[in-house]
């Protein structure tokens, strides 16, 4: 029992550090390293690093090591229509079953995101921002799209954390949850798909313009 609760600590303790962006992408990382910044012993960082390589978030390259997982182009173009076809759906079957509750969560969400960013809090930002997506697929109660929003999640939020970790993507991003939120709030189920697809798809979303597109 006391060694898989070191297993998880240690697994949660690594995944942190990759969505936080305290490890960047791309970046190599050795068992060595990791035994020393976490205190920990090889067998649970081993387990971890496999477990985290179930869910993409690391890749190991034969005869060069573990690297925290990077994207290409086509890798966060793939993801961000994935990410919109899940939300998308997931928020029209919300609204259906639990419409008053989405409009409530929303507005919760919406409040501590304004209050994060009136206090120039950029981390809590990027952590409501996720919550706020997570609600709209969450309240939708199938299990099918909830597990497949929970598989990209990590994934998406180490991007959010790198891409719109910055005043300028904050500022708008706000007026477009606010704008959701109301959409939500007036029971207009069209819009709020409109809304969606202009918040992530490549032609108007923010990640996608903040990407390297260098990146190969």
């Amino acid at each position: 029992m006391e060694q898989n609760l070191q297993k998880d600590i240690v697994y949660e303790q690594i995944k942190e550090k990759i969505i936080s962006g305290s490890f960047a992408m791309g970046e190599k990382i050795s068992e060595r390293m990791l035994e020393q910044l976490i205190t920990a012993n090889k067998a649970p960082i081993r387990d971890a690093l496999k477990r985290l390589q179930a869910e993409g978030l690391v890749v190991r390259k034969a005869k060069s090591g573990t690297y925290v997982f990077s994207l290409n182009s086509k890798e966060l173009l793939d993801l961000l229509n994935f990410r919109f076809v899940i939300e998308s759906q997931s928020v029209i079957l919300s609204f259906a079953i639990n419409q008053d509750r989405l409009i409530e969560e929303t507005e919760k969400v919406i409040v501590r995101m304004k209050f994060a960013l009136s206090s120039n809090n950029g981390e809590d930002y990027l952590y409501q921002d996720s919550l706020f997506h997570k609600n709209l697929v969450d309240l939708c109660e199938n299990s099918y799209f909830i597990s497949s929003f929970e598989r990209i999640s990590a994934i998406m939020n180490t991007a959010r954390n790198r891409l719109g970790n910055n005043m300028e993507h904050m500022q708008k991003s706000i007026i477009e949850h606010q704008n959701i939120a109301t959409a939500i709030k007036d029971r207009n189920i069209g819009r709020v798909v409109t809304l969606l697809r202009a918040h992530i798809l490549p032609d108007f979303g923010a990640y996608w313009k903040n990407f390297d597109h260098s990146v190969k």
